[in-house]
């Protein structure tokens, strides 16, 4: 087994391939092949179990990673002490890192369903610092279509737009020319909660469209497995413990926290 990373290591290492294969649209039998290992030993590696350190060195090259910078930053090495530096390019906003250091994390994040009523989805959110393009980014993690896992085709990430003027948090998935773009309001005093709306493109049964829907983050405190919290994404029916919490919050999001522009009305 791999005695290259230790388990913080493996951690951030992880969470790299992850947001490298969102950008690239990687699945991870495409992984697999770049790499040179088989798709199960790819899964452990996710999964954040130890592989050979040949599994590891093949990943990062087929990902262009660079171990020695990746490991060797204080994130990796779990040292923390002080406030966070660092200041995002003026074309994401300018905005200090130390500022959103409370914003850093993981989340679990809840928005209506496209395709279906009366029923929510939930997936989940991290926050970290990129270092080498100095800005906040974001990793969201979906479940597969047969609904086993978060599987590497429906991974999103990006940069993180904050604007001076707004203080909104703009999360820009980019990919093939496709958009998506999910804004949030900053937290409010004394909540744990990013609240604001999703704008994608919905699979109709013959055609793309527009689509729209609140969503709010619920940040998680601690340290939290990337590969434990996989296991709470998925589809919430209205027998579902957290449906009717998740749902209110999401109904008032849909009455007070989205403006829609409209006609009008004549007097």
């Amino acid at each position: 087994m791999s005695s290259l990373l230790t388990s913080i290591q493996r951690e951030a290492f992880v969470r790299r391939v992850r947001i490298e294969m969102a950008k690239r649209g990687l699945t991870r039998t495409a992984l697999a092949e770049i790499a040179g290992c088989k798709e199960r030993t790819l899964g452990n590696l996710l999964a954040g179990q130890p592989v050979r350190d040949a599994t590891v060195a093949g990943v990062a090259r087929g990902l262009a990673i660079d171990l020695d910078t990746l490991l060797g930053t204080p994130a990796a090495n779990g040292a923390a002490g002080g406030k966070l530096q660092g200041r995002a390019d003026e074309s994401y906003g300018g905005y200090l890192l130390a500022t959103y250091e409370d914003y850093l994390g993981p989340y679990l994040a809840y928005r209506r369903i496209f395709s279906r009523r009366n029923a929510l989805y939930r997936s989940v959110y991290e926050l970290d610092w990129d270092e080498d393009l100095s800005r906040l980014r974001f990793l969201e993690l979906q479940g597969s279509p047969k609904g086993r896992g978060a599987d590497a085709a429906t991974q999103h990430a990006g940069g993180v737009y904050i604007s001076p003027h707004t203080g909104m948090l703009q999360l820009l998935t980019t990919f093939q020319g496709a958009l998506r773009l999910v804004t949030l309001n900053r937290f409010q005093r004394g909540s744990d909660k990013l609240r604001g709306v999703i704008l994608t493109q919905s699979d109709r049964e013959r055609f793309y469209q527009p689509a729209v829907s609140a969503i709010f983050l619920q940040k998680l405190s601690g340290r939290q497995r990337l590969s434990e919290l996989e296991k709470r994404i998925g589809v919430l029916e209205e027998d579902h413990t957290d449906f009717g919490a998740a749902l209110s919050e999401i109904e008032e999001i849909e009455r007070s926290a989205i403006f829609l522009a409209g006609p009008v009305e004549k007097k």
